[in-house]
This record gives C-alpha cells, structure tokens and sequence, in this order.
C-alpha cells in the first residue's frame, strides 16, 4: 500500500484536527471528536486495529501529539484541559490518558476536575497504562504494563504498579509468562499478520512489514506479551526472529 494511500486516509480521518502534519499513519479507523484543539505533528503513526483508538477533546480541550510518537490500538485520550504527548514516546495498546474525572457526583453535563497530562520525550508506556489528571511522565520514563499514574513521574525512571512508583527490573515483571521460541513466533505472527508462524531462521529481509514502523510495533507486542522493558537499540540489533528469544531473557534479567 503506498505513502499516498496513507497521507490520504490520515488527512480524511484527521480532517476534525486544528492542525496536522507529514508523513502521519493511521492503522484501522481512528475515532476523533474534536471540540477543542487538536495539534497533530510530523510521522504520528497512531494503530486503531483490531481495537479501535480515540482521540477526544471538550469544549476547552487541548490535545497536542508530539513528531514521531506511536499510539497503540484500542488507546483512549480525552482532554478536557490539556494532553501533550512528547515527540517519539510510545503509548502502548489500551491505554489511558484522562485529564478529567468526566463529571462530578449529580453534574453529569460537567467535566468535572480536570488537570494536565504531560508525556516527555521518549517516554514509554506499556500496555493497559492509565495516566489520571494532573499526572506528568519525564522524558525516556518508562511505565511498566497495568500500571496507573498518579502524579509526577520523574525522567528516566522506571515504574510500575497502582500508583505507579519506582522499582526494580526483577520486582516489575514477576510471574511473566515464560518466554520461548514458539511464544515469541506467535507474537511475530500476530504483529505482522502473518499466515503462519515464521520460521526461527526469518529475518527482516524476509518481511516487508518488518520495516522501522513494524519494529515499534513488535516492540511494544514483546513488551505486552512478556512484561519486559525492552530497548530501541537492543530492538535494532535483532535480524532474525531466533534472535528474540535471547534478547528477552536478558531484557527479564534486567
């Protein structure tokens, strides 16, 4: 499918947005309400398949997505107040970010309580992440699968649970699933949407999608399915699916 295809489909389902930029994609059919201020820049790549993402905004919303940042499918954004979402941080699939409590007890027509989000530059939130109003993530933080953030995170930083805090490698991914060859092909089927399991031996010359959009999106698969932390630049090492396993391990090793 070509980048002009793309352009086209993101223009038409971004045509509610103040302002995009070049170079966007979007997987799937993307929900956008926008009675706020919608503020999309360069080579956003946003999924919203098989689950379909949302980018809403109220009256007095200000939604703002950074150059480069990737959004997983089934992500819910919903600004009332303020959202930015620095350049090149990756949300993970089904997360949350909501700068309001929606509406106070018998005031259903109101947003409630509302305060700013901000995502810093390169910061990295898993899978199922819910980040509440008022909430700040430095730039490179990373906040582990499941987890709920409530207040300021700070850069570099590596947190998990409800609230969200600091912890160790080992402690984060307690009871992950084991990892093995056949999980991590499985995982490769389903990201790339492939027919059958590749072969140990299949490389990225061997798959058009695993192109650079298409190792983000492994990324953040390996991360949901095996509850590890996982670097870009070890992510770019890999050639070869054989060589995932190994890169897991060390990853679950901390």
């Amino acid at each position: 499918m070509s980048a002009a295809w793309f352009n086209a489909s993101a223009e038409r389902q971004l045509r509610e947005c103040n302002s995009i930029g070049q170079g966007i994609r979007i997987d799937g059919t993307l929900y956008v309400q926008n009675l706020g201020n919608i503020v999309v820049a360069d080579r956003v790549h946003v999924r919203s398949t098989p689950a379909q993402s949302h980018l809403v905004t109220g009256p007095n919303g200000d939604l703002r997505i950074g150059a480069g940042a990737f959004i997983g499918h089934g992500a819910a954004i919903a600004s009332h107040q303020s959202i930015e979402i620095g350049e090149r941080a990756q949300i993970g699939p089904f997360v949350m970010l909501l700068d309001t409590d929606f509406h106070e007890a018998g005031k259903h027509d109101s947003a409630g309580g509302t305060g700013a989000i901000r995502i810093g530059a390169g910061a990295r939130l898993g899978a199922r992440v819910t980040v509440l109003r008022g909430s700040s993530i430095g730039a490179g933080a990373v906040v582990a699968a499941g987890s709920v953030v409530k207040g300021d995170i700070p850069p570099g930083a590596y947190v998990a649970g409800n609230p969200a805090r600091a912890v160790g490698e080992r402690d984060a991914h307690a009871g992950d699933r084991a990892i093995d060859l056949d999980s991590v092909r499985a995982v490769v089927r389903r990201t790339f949407g492939l027919d059958a399991l590749p072969d140990s031996d299949t490389s990225r010359d061997d798959l058009p999608q695993w192109d650079s959009l298409g190792t983000l999106n492994l990324l953040l698969s390996l991360e949901e399915a095996f509850g590890v932390s996982i670097s870009n630049e070890a992510m770019a090492r890999i050639h070869t699916v054989a060589e995932l396993s190994p890169m897991l391990e060390r990853a679950a090793e901390g």
